[in-house]
């Protein structure tokens, strides 16, 4: 078993770090997962930390970074729960099981809810 997996290794086909990249990136992109959760579906296919890591990285510097993502996930999925307490909440607990840390969807809410009275409103 090891010998056929030495010589898939050598021939280039058993590549775990452009797995975990190819696998970070098309998380990132079609789910717009955040760091935390990219860290556990990484380790869930046998992905060391430290591989999954540098994937992730390498995934953000082509992609975006999970602000981004954060922002644009609230844009397109969360934008009309903003207003009242109860859905707000809900949003968070959606935002953290999806792998974003407290801090960044507290910041990110502020932000698009600023934006959504921008418009509103028209202040510049």
């Amino acid at each position: 078993m090891n010998e056929v997996l030495d010589m898939l290794e050598e021939g280039g086909l058993l590549d775990d770090e452009a797995y975990a990249f190819q696998y970070a990136h098309d998380l990132m992109e079609m789910k717009l997962l955040g760091p935390a959760r990219l860290k556990i579906e990484l380790s869930r296919k046998g992905i060391d930390e430290e591989t999954a890591q540098r994937a992730i990285w390498a995934a953000e510097e082509e992609i975006g970074f999970a602000e981004e993502r954060l922002e644009r996930l609230i844009e397109i999925k969360y934008k009309n729960m903003l207003s009242d307490e109860k859905n707000r909440a809900k949003t968070i607990n959606s935002l953290f099981r999806l792998g974003y840390g407290y801090d960044m969807i507290k910041e990110a809410i502020y932000k698009v809810k600023e934006e959504i009275a921008d418009e509103l409103y028209g202040n510049e």
